[in-house]
């Protein structure tokens, strides 16, 4: 089957839908930093973060990351029979995983900054993964319209729980933590319930042949997570070993900015996938990986810019004065987390082909440029030394990647246009870096010279989403012509 203009106007359908289930948890994020700066001390919110990243470190480990084997295998199985022994043996992996974990929760228990909080990080881990699988297989049986009434559904419990937990019993951590257990426990149920995936379990369909290929999918995949989250993670620990907790929450606010780029690019990244893999064998492929991954770099880029060019008046009305010198470093971070992007849409390849290892390959030479840059700066540069690390890995691995996945599908990419955007946004970072008003008009500048270069890819794509009769009502998408 070849892709025509249908395949590019199905992968945005999904992206908007998917946008509207996730635009508000993932909003939110943003939303409650000013009640969590407000509600925790640098040192608190320092201590909750690395807890959180304790148990994303836990979830891959112990489950295996069956959930990723659940959307690839999910998406290819056509019968019943075949879904069911999909989720079937996604959820026994999930369950003995869990069980399991409870013998480590003991050693874990010694561990400082967990305190008292280690039964709670365990119950965290379990409604976690239980969403993760869940949400994951519902999108496996492309029932997009659950998937984002449940994303709508858990924005609002997280808020009430929230503000339940925080504002109104003033639990500090341990509120912070039951709000985010409560909404994805309760998501769970919903999607349990809603998608009736009882229907989908059956002991009968329990079997070794097919654990055994899903978990040579999703095994690899574990390191491959793991590593990642190394890279994101690392710098967290090492500025609380050497600086505190105290400026660890500070660098964890600073992560907050680039937020805005993650939360807009994983709702077209969820869409991706399902495209990626559902087109793999078509005709055409690789003119739709080239037209796709132009117009998600120059979106990104145009999207960073725009970041970059607010981020020091969204800064200061956004979180409490305690944290305002995350302004100062999230910069470098938005221009990391542009990378990052593109390294999760490059490892859309890895997925679509099945070479999981791979993407182990070039998680683990992001893994060990950041430990080592870490070391290296944070203890001298602190926070300035963590972005930078973390800007450095993530960059020498897109193009590790780059080079890597164009070998296996032939798409074509401009190595120009990389590098002028990229030098555009460094440039919007060193200004952030000062104050006064002619730093405005030069990062207006900059983001203008930003849009510019990628206004005509943006124009390329809008026309072959839109309907023709539309189109052909707007001159300036005349000369671009739907791709059939």
């Amino acid at each position: 089957m070849a892709i025509n203009g249908q395949s590019y106007k199905k992968l945005f359908s999904n992206t908007l839908i998917f946008a509207l289930g996730s635009f508000g948890s993932k909003l939110l994020v943003l939303i409650l930093v000013p009640l969590y700066t407000s509600a925790l001390s640098p040192a608190e919110y320092g201590s909750v973060d690395l807890i959180a990243q304790t148990a994303n470190i836990l979830l891959p480990i112990f489950t295996l990351s069956v959930a990723e084997a659940a959307l690839r295998f999910g998406l290819d199985a056509k019968s019943p029979q075949a879904r069911k022994a999909v989720y079937s043996n996604c959820l026994a992996v999930v369950f003995f995983g869990l069980l399991l974990m409870a013998a480590v929760f003991p050693l874990l228990s010694r561990l400082g900054y967990l305190g008292g909080y280690s039964a709670v990080l365990y119950v965290y881990v379990w409604t976690s993964a239980l969403r993760q699988l869940n949400s994951t297989y519902v999108r496996s049986l492309e029932r997009v319209h659950l998937f984002a009434f449940d994303g709508i559904l858990t924005t609002f419990l997280m808020i009430v729980f929230n503000f339940l937990f925080l504002l109104k019993f003033k639990m500090g951590i341990t509120g912070y933590l039951l709000a985010i257990i409560f909404s994805d426990l309760c998501s769970s149920v919903f999607l349990f319930t809603s998608a009736e995936l009882w229907r989908h379990i059956s002991f009968k369909e329990l079997s070794r042949r097919r654990l055994r290929e899903m978990l040579r999918y999703c095994v690899p995949l574990v390191p491959t997570t793991l590593l990642w989250l190394v890279t994101s993670i690392s710098d967290r620990f090492i500025i609380t070993y050497f600086h505190g907790e105290a400026m660890n929450g500070i660098n964890t606010v600073a992560y907050k900015i680039p937020t805005i780029i993650t939360t807009i690019f994983t709702m077209f990244s969820q869409a991706w996938n399902m495209s990626a893999i559902q087109e793999n064998s078509s005709e055409g492929r690789e003119g739709f990986y080239t037209s796709v991954f132009s117009f998600n770099q120059s979106f990104m880029y145009c999207l960073a810019a725009g970041v970059l060019l607010i981020n020091r008046p969204l800064t200061a009305i956004w979180v409490n004065p305690n944290y305002h010198e995350a302004m100062l470093y999230s910069p470098i971070l938005t221009v990391a987390t542009v990378f990052t992007c593109f390294n999760v849409f490059l490892g859309s390849v890895y997925i679509a082909e099945k070479k999981t290892r791979r993407s182990f390959a070039t998680s683990l030479a992001a893994g060990i440029i950041n430990i080592i840059l870490n070391f290296a700066f944070i203890p001298r540069f602190g926070i300035y030394g963590a972005a930078c690390s973390t800007f450095a890995a993530y960059f020498a691995v897109f193009f590790f990647r780059l080079f890597d996945t164009s070998k296996i599908i032939r798409f074509k990419f401009s190595l120009p246009k990389i590098a002028v955007n990229t030098a555009l946004l460094i440039f919007m970072t060193v200004l952030n870096q000062f104050s006064g008003a002619w730093v405005y008009g030069a990062l207006a500048a900059a983001f203008v010279a930003v849009f510019a270069l990628n206004f005509t890819e943006l124009v390329k794509i809008a026309a072959i989403m839109l309907p023709e009769k539309l189109r052909e009502r707007i001159p300036l998408f005349n000369k671009f012509k739907e791709q059939e």
